[in-house]
């Protein structure tokens, strides 16, 4: 019998606390892969772990999705659904873990070409959705969400061996201080 043994080159949740060098690629396309991030953007995504884009959704698509959000956090079995988080002081769904699989307008958003495509183009390879969730959180009176890392949470947890992972997040109001906007630390 032969056995292997992993390096766990990310470890956490230990004794003690540390910080870990990233070891993987950020990009992990070759230079001058053809895609819809310009050369530029990427060269940025790089060297700083972000990029925003102004309009990855036509301004007209934005009620569509208003209105699936709407639906869903008002639906009494997607309340019931174990994928759902409820905000403890408003009793209002704040989440809604595993979207792509219960909504077919947010599952037809994830595998839209304009999401892939730039996912596909950092990565270097074809993609799948690892996790999805909608979050729904006003900016005042609600419990907030902490200074995490996707990675982490998803290495210590659920087993993703490296940081080959790309987080997207759309925004569907404007963000602003006073209203829970998301904060990036790359």
């Amino acid at each position: 019998m032969t056995t292997t043994t992993v390096t766990d080159l990310y470890p956490s949740r230990g004794a003690t606390e540390v910080s870990t060098p990233r070891k993987d690629p950020v990009v992990w396309s070759a230079p001058g892969t053809p895609g819809p991030i310009a050369t530029g953007e990427l060269e940025a995504f790089e060297r700083d772990g972000f990029l925003a884009v102004d309009q990855i959704i036509r301004p007209d698509e934005v009620p569509v999705y208003h209105r699936e959000l709407e639906r869903l956090v008002t639906d009494p079995d997607i309340r019931a659904d174990e994928r759902s988080i409820i905000e403890p002081k408003t009793k209002e769904i704040r989440s809604v873990f595993e979207v792509h699989k219960i909504s077919e307008v947010f599952a037809n958003l994830v595998r839209d070409e304009r999401v892939v495509g730039r996912a596909r183009q950092i990565l270097g390879s074809d993609v799948y959705v690892h996790q999805s969730r909608i979050n729904v959180k006003p900016g005042f009176g609600a419990s907030g969400f902490y200074w995490h890392s996707d990675f982490e949470t998803w290495h210590a947890e659920d087993g993703l061996p490296n940081m080959r992972t790309v987080s997207v997040s759309i925004a569907l109001t404007e963000n602003y201080d006073t209203n829970g906007g998301l904060m990036i630390m790359p």
